[in-house]
């Protein structure tokens, strides 16, 4: 397990008690197919008559090229689809840049009509606003001016009216593409669990060298590596709850239907002794709620104080200290970090640095 300083916490300036973990993989098994967990109320997916639909555009003609949308459909199929996935990679149909909009509603006119339990729809690319403001989502030929919107891309609301009419007791649209949460706008989305990248008027923000988008990214990661203490399956609400990333990348949105946000996506592949992952998980969702990382952190420092190594434990504590200093409690950091100097194990020069910036914090 690698540790590296992260130089500053999000709004307070310089402090070195903050700390970044490497990812820590973790495999797990999938179990049998329950319809419905015992112990809970998640929803599972029955395995024979659920699917999902996967669409992704990366090349295109007039706007910027997207490769990490391609990778986001070919990740995500592996995730709910591959070994112990929810869903029989057979019945997880990926549609990759698309040269029409009857090319995609055609796959899910097929899906609407042949999935009686869950239907999944994902849409990974460009997203675009005609001249009412409404969402379509860009295809390869797509010309981003709002005059052309509705006739060269594809608005979502087609693909929504699809969905009303499914067959399939659970209907669920992720939508990763700026603008995303227009979709909630849809006439026809009243009945389907939306989880979006963004908010009405956000853009996503992708750097090149990254194989995924942030938030697909940190979506495939959950389903790969799960959330230590979460249960046995991982929720649509789950995953919307865990879905952080850095301060500046937009801020995903969630509208469930009555209980949809209890349907599993798949099953919860960490332990809750992964102290590695808890912490990763942590510092992720801490840049966007600095006050629930800091509850986080003192609930593994709880967890870590018998079971863990001694130097682990103490970032740990390190880490509580400085999350709840970011989180408007700059006394409580300061006491926490002064209980540090009496700790044989820390490295004085660094708790003194830290006693020494939140004081100036507090204004001692």
């Amino acid at each position: 397990m690698a540790f590296r300083r992260h130089p500053s916490a999000p709004g307070t300036g310089t402090s070195p008690g903050l700390v970044t973990l490497e990812p820590h993989r973790v495999k797990g098994d999938r179990g049998e197919d329950d319809v419905r967990d015992p112990l809970n109320d998640v929803r599972i997916p029955a395995r024979e008559a659920s699917g999902a639909v996967l669409v992704g555009v990366g090349s295109y003609r007039s706007l910027p090229q997207f490769p990490c949308a391609l990778n986001g459909i070919s990740d995500l199929a592996a995730a709910v689809g591959g070994p112990g996935g929810l869903f029989a990679p057979e019945s997880v149909h990926t549609v990759a840049d698309p040269e029409s909009a009857t090319e995609v509603l055609d796959r899910v006119a097929s899906a609407v009509d042949q999935y009686t339990d869950t239907l999944l729809f994902y849409f990974a690319g460009h997203g675009m606003r005609d001249g009412d403001g409404q969402l379509c989502l860009a295809l390869p030929w797509s010309l981003d001016k709002k005059s052309e919107a509705e006739r060269t891309a594809l608005p979502v609301e087609r693909v929504m009216a699809l969905m009303r009419r499914a067959k399939a007791e659970n209907r669920i649209v992720i939508l990763d593409c700026r603008y995303s949460g227009r979709a909630m706008r849809a006439p026809s989305a009243f009945n389907v669990h939306l989880l979006t990248a963004t908010g009405q008027n956000e853009k996503v923000r992708t750097p090149a060298e990254q194989r995924n988008t942030p938030f697909t990214g940190a979506l495939v990661d959950l389903l790969r590596n799960g959330v230590p203490g979460a249960g046995r399956w991982l929720t649509l609400g789950d995953l919307y709850r865990w879905i952080g990333g850095a301060a500046d990348d937009p801020t995903p949105h969630q509208r469930a239907v009555d209980g949809s946000a209890e349907i599993a996506l798949g099953p919860n592949r960490a332990d809750r002794l992964d102290f590695a992952r808890r912490a990763e998980l942590a510092m992720r969702v801490g840049w966007k709620d600095p006050g629930r990382a800091a509850r986080l952190f003192a609930e593994l420092v709880v967890d870590a104080a018998t079971r863990a190594e001694v130097q682990e434990e103490l970032l740990y504590r390190m880490s509580a200290a400085s999350w709840l200093g970011a989180a408007g409690d700059p006394r409580g950091a300061l006491a926490r970090w002064e209980a540090l100097r009496h700790d044989p194990d820390a490295d004085a020069v660094e708790v003194e640095a830290n006693i020494a910036y939140w004081r100036e914090r507090v204004g001692v």
